[in-house]
């Protein structure tokens, strides 16, 4: 794969083959891993919240049918 600096950039390539451009910046590839992984945590995050609230609101309801059971017992 032949690469061929872009004119006015500095991790910038064009392969000669495919016509594609690379960025070729470790620390730009570097920051987009990381900006990806607290994205997925994030998204991991709110699952796990949802996960829990949908648990609360069955127990809630539980609860209530408990409650209803003993008021229809006195």
């Amino acid at each position: 794969m032949n690469k061929v600096k872009v004119k006015d950039s500095g991790s910038l390539y064009r392969d000669e083959e495919s016509g594609a451009i690379l960025n070729c910046s470790d620390s730009e590839y570097n920051a987009y891993l990381d900006l990806k992984n607290k994205r997925l945590n994030e998204i991991q995050d709110l699952e796990s919240q949802k996960k829990d609230i949908d648990n609360l609101k069955n127990e809630i309801n539980e609860v209530k049918d408990l409650l209803k059971q003993v008021l229809t017992k006195l």
